[in-house]
């Protein structure tokens, strides 16, 4: 398997498939080592050469506890041409005392963003980014894999990989 050291050369096409198919799964381990997936809806940037997700999402205590027993997110993003991009990575919550900038970053991140990746958050209830009815969660990808549909045709099946 290649695995690339740096994220640039990833950078760009894993902005946009991810930007391309919005929707993720993504899957937490509770307390007892059970897996749990949902659907989420992350914006991903990169900063300093790092691949980061932002969801904007209620802090409620099925998605607090799993991340407070182990930080630790997969996700997978599949579209029907079979683009696929897997990215492993930990969550942290943003506080909502102490971190209005980042609060006020994702906040207008979601707001000035094109739809369908980015929405109106008031259609949630928060009009601003001080309120508190949700809570910025920071992803840290600390692996990514890619896979082209023309690599399952010729039945090359060795993703491209990143690894922090």
């Amino acid at each position: 398997m290649e695995t690339d050291t740096s994220f640039a050369p990833m950078a760009e096409e894993f902005l946009h498939r991810t930007s391309d198919i919005i929707w993720c799964t993504a899957t937490t381990v509770d307390s007892k080592g059970r897996p749990r997936s949902r659907i989420l809806h992350p914006i991903w940037q990169v900063t300093n050469g790092l691949p980061v997700g932002w969801v904007v999402t209620g802090r409620t205590p099925i998605k607090t506890a799993p991340l407070a027993a182990n930080p630790h997110l997969a996700r997978m993003y599949w579209n029907p041409a079979q683009h696929t991009v897997s990215i492993d990575c930990l969550a942290s919550w943003v506080s909502w005392v102490s971190d209005l900038d980042t609060r006020r970053h994702v906040f207008d991140l979601f707001m000035t963003t094109p739809p369908p990746l980015g929405y109106d958050l008031g259609a949630f209830g928060p009009k601003e980014h001080e309120s508190e009815v949700v809570t910025p969660l920071r992803l840290d990808a600390w692996r990514v894999q890619m896979l082209r549909p023309e690599q399952l045709a010729a039945m090359d099946l060795v993703p491209r990989t990143w690894r922090r």
